[in-house]
């Protein structure tokens, strides 16, 4: 055996999952993310951000200070812990040039287990990696998208040093400390055998979990995601799990989506910004999640109606992302939550 079998491990995947029909409905969610920056320095084709002629910007493309504390201020309002805070949307979080500062707050907080973030890497430099370690990051999570300049010229539209990116993730993983670090790359970057070998030959020794992506068209309304799955056969999902049909996402009884502008959704993948629970600025996180909008999002779904709603009727993130599967206890979790 390999060290690169050894670790290979999409981080999505867990042996000891407690079944989320048993806990529904939460108290509070059990992840968080923070779109602290709406920009990106990459174009890639299999993310919304490559079509900059529709996808939605902001008039404040970064989230401010203010915005980003009231935000965790209001993480205290739940009377359990966020499980995992993610410095994560659907931009660059390290654009953001406070986002040390946003991870020391949210330890100091105290309000989260596990404080996450996932990157491109390009901006990884040794001094914002240990920055990034100082301030408290738990779990960083590195995009690879090809293993040459060529390639990221091709799949991201940027040509960068790709020994200096290397070199880069290899000094973060020196300074690192207990900060674990998840590497991994997307299925259409290493079509061969021989190009899968060369991503695990080089990174494998350097993180604690390292995995190949499946892509798939989980972004509501993009096209390009559809026509990258053309060529693709359904064998596992996106981390490599069985595929299944969910009239039920699971992820809307989970989660909470903090964007750049203060507002929030129940979905990571609602880039357009359709399905608005409300706005920090206007109402708490606590209020949202435990609100009318939100539980009536949640019925919806359970009532098999996730087909006629937006963004959902578009969304393939219950079919090819979600691990768990609440369609068999939809009239249990009705008579829970319908109180």
């Amino acid at each position: 055996m390999t060290s690169h079998q050894i670790n290979y491990k999409p981080h999505i995947l867990s042996q000891n999952r407690t079944p989320l029909q048993s806990v529904i409905p939460l108290s509070a969610p059990y992840t968080v993310l923070f779109e602290v920056s709406r920009l990106c320095n990459l174009k890639c084709i299999f993310c919304p951000q490559s079509e900059q002629e529709h996808f939605r910007y902001f008039d404040a493309n970064l989230m401010t200070w203010n915005s980003f504390e009231k935000s965790v201020q209001q993480l205290g309002h739940f009377s359990n812990k966020i499980k995992k805070v993610y410095m994560h949307g659907t931009g660059e979080s390290t654009l953001n040039p406070q986002l040390p500062e946003m991870i020391q707050f949210l330890k100091y907080k105290n309000v989260t287990d596990s404080i996450d973030l996932t990157t491109n890497g390009l901006l990884l430099s040794e001094q914002l990696g240990q920055s990034l370690v100082s301030a408290g990051l738990n779990h960083l999570h590195i995009s690879v998208e090809a293993l040459s300049s060529q390639g990221y010229q091709n799949i991201t539209g940027r040509d960068i040093d790709f020994d200096k990116f290397v070199g880069n993730i290899r000094t973060f993983s020196t300074v690192r400390e207990n900060c674990r670090l998840t590497i991994k790359i997307a299925d259409i970057s290493v079509k061969t055998q021989e190009e899968k070998d060369l991503f695990f030959e080089i990174f494998s020794p350097l993180c604690d979990e390292i995995f190949i992506e499946n892509i798939y068209p989980i972004w509501p309304s993009y096209g390009q995601g559809e026509k990258l799955k053309q060529n693709q056969q359904e064998k596992t999902g996106q981390y490599g799990q069985p595929i299944v049909d969910r009239m039920v996402c699971p992820q809307i009884f989970t989660q909470l989506a903090v964007k750049c502008d203060g507002s929030v959704s129940p979905c990571s993948v609602d880039w357009d910004n359709e399905n608005v629970l409300g706005n920090i600025h206007c109402v708490t996180l606590y209020e949202m999640w435990n609100g009318s909008r939100l539980k009536e999002i949640r019925m919806k779904h359970l009532k098999s109606s996730r087909h006629n709603m937006v963004p959902c009727q578009r969304c393939g993130l219950p079919k090819y992302s979600c691990i768990d599967n609440l369609d068999n206890f939809r009239q249990e979790l009705i008579e829970k939550i319908d109180i």
